[in-house]
């Protein structure tokens, strides 16, 4: 599932009427009929009071569309317009004729807020035709005003397209924006959805078919960001013969832990096995050996030489390798001075195989990026936007003002994958770019990380490309989350909780094939 910014989709909807014949009446047809279906589907009373706030673009053209299908049904919604019908133009105005010359009832906001406010009050649900996709910066009154009495009654919210006066294109609300329920967006989801202050009123978005297929992005040669939805995760998953042994499921190798952070390596390691790898093994400073070897129920481990509870830069021999499949670098590593030396020495000892690096294995390598470029096999790196921005030079706001563009810009430069942590993390590669719209604060919590980089190098090991890893990795991350707040609760899930719940979502995955 593609993800459009504004210009795209207005190009795209160019397209579709341009050069394939459709006209833009028929499309916001479509479009209103769809939102109008779901409104009677989940509210078949038609004595329920709805409420249409209709703006003067596209967008309320739209809501004449719902208001007139809902009238058409034996509903009786309140439909308020909030522009001088002279402002109205092109199919917004054609769809203002055939409302007002049905006779349907019609209210001007010109009636004055208070009217407008006691139809709020007495509304179950409120239509929001308003603004669209064309926002770009504050919203102005009288709309600001509307949006925030909207705003302050308990209403069910449903946006049409984008909730107004969010930005489509970065996510940003600048003064104020329809709080959502549900938005029910067209054609495909829109980028701000994603991004900034998107999640947070957007609600559960829906995307409904208008006749504009992807293909035609594809004929424009638009190369978009994709949706991570169940589907793509489950067909990314490594492949499981089924008379396979531990040998034919990879060896996943975890280089991480010191005296302060002994949960974090055993977090990874732990994760891989859980995900399908054949064998895990832990490498750790010798003198966190009794404390996490105390814990261990499923890794292998080994020590090397350590020096004040972290590695001490030596013992990485080749026999370490020896049929590792991928290896992870940096949970609970901690930062010691002999860091970055230490990871370019366990990188020269290498052949090409999967590297994942995490925490503050990327502080070590933030100064020197070249030797991932050079690398001959894949390289992962999951930092949160803290991290993005040690690796980046930039701060933590502007790195979640351009999580998209930063991401795939350094993919790109260095030649690595990149998985940005976060509210809808972003998996990028040299290629493309992928959303991941799931996923909740259940998961803002210490550890669940380390699980992810567990999860990625799991993938890695069994042989999945590196995208692939990265697309289901975060996916099956991000539900076992949500399916573990579920059972417990958004205060008390805890890493383990998380595991658990990705063999549920990974069994769940296995019955789909």
């Amino acid at each position: 599932m593609k993800i459009v910014k504004r210009e795209e989709m207005l190009e795209i909807e160019r397209y579709a009427m341009e050069e394939i014949g459709i006209s833009g009446a028929v499309l916001m047809e479509i479009a209103g009929n769809h939102v109008a279906e779901a409104i009677m589907r989940s509210y078949p009373d038609q004595s329920v009071h709805i409420t249409i706030l209709v703006g003067g673009g596209n967008n309320g053209g739209d809501g004449l569309v719902i208001a007139r299908r809902l009238f058409d049904a034996g509903y009786s919604p309140a439909v308020w317009l909030l522009v001088d019908e002279g402002n109205l133009k092109g199919d917004a105005r054609t769809q203002y004729q055939i409302h007002t010359g049905r006779g349907l009832p019609l209210r001007l906001v010109e009636e004055g807020m208070s009217s407008l406010d006691e139809t709020l009050k007495q509304s179950e649900v409120l239509v929001d035709a308003m603004l669209g996709t064309g926002v770009k910066g504050a919203v102005r009154e009288p709309f600001s005003q509307i949006i925030e009495q909207a705003n302050a009654h308990d209403l069910h919210v449903i946006s049409v397209d984008i909730p107004s006066g969010l930005d489509c294109n970065t996510g940003k609300v600048e003064n104020v924006a329809v709080a959502a329920d549900d938005t029910y967006t067209f054609a495909m989801p829109k980028l701000g959805f994603f991004l900034q202050d998107g999640p947070s009123v957007v609600g559960n978005w829906h995307v409904k078919d208008i006749s504009v297929p992807e293909t035609f992005a594809d004929a424009l040669g638009m190369k978009l960001p994709e949706v991570i939805t169940h589907e793509l995760a489950a067909a990314s998953l490594p492949k499981r013969p089924r008379f396979g042994h531990k040998g034919t499921f990879g060896h996943a190798l975890v280089f991480g832990g010191s005296k302060p952070f002994v949960g974090a390596p055993l977090y990874s390691a732990h994760t891989a096995f859980h995900c399908g790898a054949g064998l895990s093994t832990l490498v750790i400073p010798e003198e966190t050996y009794p404390v996490i070897a105390s814990q261990n129920q499923t890794a292998l481990i080994r020590t090397l030489p350590s020096d004040g509870g972290h590695f001490n830069g030596t013992g990485v021999a080749p026999e370490l390798f020896e049929k590792v499949t991928a290896v992870a670098i940096g949970p609970g590593m901690g930062r010691f001075e002999a860091g970055p030396e230490f990871i370019r020495d366990i990188i020269d000892h290498l052949d090409a195989q999967p590297i994942v690096i995490d925490a503050d294995g990327l502080f070590h390598i933030k100064d020197q990026m070249e030797l991932l470029s050079r690398y001959e096999g894949p390289v992962v790196l999951t930092p949160h936007p803290g991290e993005m921005g040690t690796l980046t030079g930039k701060t933590v706001p502007e790195v979640e003002a351009d999580r998209i563009g930063i991401a795939h810009d350094f993919a790109s430069r260095h030649n690595v994958y990149l998985v940005l942590k976060g509210h809808r993390t972003i998996v990028a590669t040299p290629e493309g770019i992928w959303v991941n719209p799931l996923g909740n604060d259940a998961l803002a919590k210490g550890g669940t990380g380390d699980l992810l980089t567990g999860m990625i190098t799991a993938f890695l090991a069994q042989g999945a490309r590196p995208e692939d890893a990265m697309r289901a990795a975060v996916h099956i991350h991000a539900v076992s989350g949500e399916r573990a707040a579920l059972k417990g609760s958004h205060y008390g899930v805890v890493p383990d909780d998380i595991i658990e719940a990705s063999r549920e979502v990974l069994k769940q995955m296995e019955g789909e094939k």
